[in-house]
């Protein structure tokens, strides 16, 4: 119940925070569909088959569910949205045609901006936010519809697939930070045409300077150990706890469990 309960209001939170990225960041919305060109109204697509790289995006096979886009951006399902192609050259009028000339930004300094994120990594990641958060929602769903009145489903299948549905919170956050941070590139700050005008940076920019590709390596390597580390250690307390079942995980003050790591708070 808590979990369904859950995905409404962050179904409400997302749906409000889609329509402000839309008015703020116009092409992290077109990105998420690998809309190419402007459409009014704006099909939602369920699933493409084919390159949705730029520029053989316009090649791409979809099934589209029809003004749904449009909805998600303004919250009407007769309005307009603009597409990647139409967008450059109002962000190169707006923002510039090149980067800073400056030696802090190495290669880039003096070069063309891409404002285009990486199409694949945009569209795919914003279906598997969805997906999984969906599928997180279905499974709290029918738990709830099959152990009601105190019934439990018979079988093996169903506490197999309740232990797998524990991972699909976490995959759908870990999507939503792909989406978020890839879609906003090339910026580290995005402009935000609704506030303060001209404040942004170049995520070129936000490099330290006098790092060295070891330094960064090193530290790379160091945090990914040390969350791989807690990643072990989560799934190793969630099988124990898993395996010694409710009593285990609740046990009668008067007959602990045997053998179950208990923790004081």
């Amino acid at each position: 119940m808590k979990l369904t309960i859950a995905f409404a209001v962050l179904a409400y939170s997302g749906d409000t925070q889609g329509k402000l990225m839309f008015q703020q960041q116009p092409m992290k919305m077109a990105a998420a569909e690998a809309l190419c060109h402007t459409e009014q109204p704006a099909a939602f697509s369920v699933f493409a088959y084919g390159d949705v790289s730029r520029p053989n995006c316009e090649t791409v096979k979809s099934l589209d569910v029809p003004n749904v886009l449009s909805f998600l951006a303004t919250g009407s399902f007769s309005s307009k949205v603009e597409g990647v192609q139409d967008l450059i050259p109002r962000y190169q009028a707006k923002y510039g045609t090149n980067y800073p000339n400056d030696p802090a930004l190495g290669a880039l300094a003096g070069k063309p901006v891409d404002y285009v994120p990486f199409l694949p990594i945009t569209y795919w990641g914003f279906r598997l936010m969805i997906g999984f958060g969906a599928l997180a929602a279905l499974a709290a769903l029918g738990a709830l519809w099959l152990v009601r009145r105190g019934r439990f489903p018979k079988g093996r299948w169903f506490p197999r697939a309740a232990v797998l549905a524990i991972a699909t919170p976490y995959l759908a956050n870990s999507f939503v930070w792909i989406f978020t941070e890839m879609g906003r590139q090339p910026w580290l700050f995005a402009p935000n045409p609704t506030g303060v005008d001209g404040v942004w940076l170049y995520t070129a920019q936000a490099v330290s300077p006098g790092v060295t590709t070891g330094e960064a390596l090193t530290s790379v390597i160091a945090l990914t150990t040390v969350y791989a580390v807690l990643a072990v250690i989560e799934i190793l307390l969630m099988v124990r706890y898993i395996r010694a079942g409710v009593a285990g995980a609740l046990p009668d003050e008067d007959e602990p469990a045997d053998d179950v790591l208990t923790f004081a708070y």
